[in-house]
């Protein structure tokens, strides 16, 4: 799929999706199996879901103030070009078949403690919210307005690529999760959440 030509409407369809696949795919995990990790140099199932929480808040945050006039017009939204040029690149960068590997800015990195296994349901929840918000939008008006990065204060981007960022970012991640549950020694389901289950 390319993210680049997304409609709004495409985008919407994906978050519900993605709440839908967020659900059936790791909504049956326990805390342990959410927490476990390959190896120190990987993340878990919970730190992947805890980094898109935390990144789409902050996304649909900056991008909301921005339609709403709440933030100064700095002079890289301004620039005619250059934000299209860095949304198309951000998007497909993002996107689950890009074959760099980031590092997430220290705001986003996720915790390295244990996360509570209700991290499933805040993020399906954020999802279905994102739906409701991105309902309320003009797309036109989305691909017209244009909004900085929280995370790198010269990117400027469309309101409509921030929401293509998103959905593409958050696929990559929800495949990198589902990997870690298909990697050697990935945790049974625990016994007392078992019996919890037959009982």
């Amino acid at each position: 799929m390319d993210y680049v030509d997304l409609s709004l409407a495409d985008v919407k369809a994906g978050f519900g999706d993605m709440a839908r696949d967020l659900q059936s795919t790791f909504g049956g995990l326990d805390a342990t199996q959410l927490n476990w990790r390959p190896d120190q140099t990987r993340w878990s199932v919970a730190q992947c879901l805890e980094h898109l929480l935390t990144i789409n808040r902050l996304m649909v945050q900056r991008a909301g103030d921005t339609l709403a006039g709440a933030r100064r017009q700095t002079v890289w939204q301004r620039l005619p070009l250059l934000p299209r040029i860095y949304g198309r690149m951000l998007i497909r960068s993002q996107a689950p078949q890009g074959a760099r590997r980031f590092n997430a800015p220290p705001a986003v990195q996720p915790s390295s403690s244990s996360i509570a296994a209700d991290i499933v349901s805040r993020l399906v929840t954020q999802h279905y919210d994102a739906v409701a918000w991105m309902n309320t939008l003009d797309e036109r008006h989305a691909s017209r307005t244009i909004m900085l990065s929280p995370f790198v204060h010269f990117i400027a981007y469309s309101v409509l690529d921030a929401c293509r960022i998103l959905v593409a970012h958050d696929r990559r991640h929800f495949e990198q999760a589902v990997r870690v549950t298909h990697s050697a020694g990935f945790p049974s389901r625990s016994t007392d959440c078992a019996r919890e289950v037959t009982s």
